[in-house]
């Protein structure tokens, strides 16, 4: 990767849906070399997918709910994850390092939908302890300033 290629990273960071025209005019290159390099960071795996952010308020939810999962001994973590990934509104479900196993994201509308989804995973097997925080924040999978993180990251790389 080099500075040009950081620079197109900023860009849609910043906002995944610019054109390479408005791309190349802020960085005065053709709009074929960023599709170019678009296309090459896209076959290494550097650009692997573009997503949308959605504000789950407009769809009726208050926050998200973090449930830090333990499953019970050396049991497989396929089974425990396959279980979890079934239930209604769980978005996010991975393996984590430090005192739990397990971490799975959803979003929650109000304190029965919490006690509804601590309910269901208490039900998956493996399941031998769980943790749960909230937060009131509805963006996803991140919030708004998360792309301008990434675009200023992705500058000062290429600048250095």
């Amino acid at each position: 990767m080099d500075k040009l290629d950081y620079l197109i990273l900023s860009e849609l960071s910043k906002d995944a849906q610019m054109s390479f025209v408005t791309i190349a005019k802020k960085h005065g290159v053709t709009p074929f070399t960023v599709r170019k390099r678009y296309e090459k960071m896209k076959k290494k795996g550097i650009i692997f997918q573009s997503v949308i952010s959605i504000d789950l308020s407009k769809l009726g939810y208050q926050g998200k709910a973090f449930l830090m999962i333990n499953i019970s001994g050396e049991h497989d973590r396929s089974l425990t994850i396959s279980g979890l990934k079934k239930i209604r509104n769980i978005m996010v479900v991975t393996e984590i390092i430090g005192a739990f196993d397990i971490l799975a994201i959803a979003p929650v509308t109000d304190l029965h939908s919490i006690r509804t989804l601590v309910n269901e995973v208490k039900k998956v097997p493996n399941v031998q302890r769980m943790e749960v925080a909230c937060i009131n924040d509805t963006a996803f999978p991140l919030s708004s300033s998360f792309g301008e993180l990434l675009s200023r990251k992705s500058r000062e790389l290429a600048t250095t």
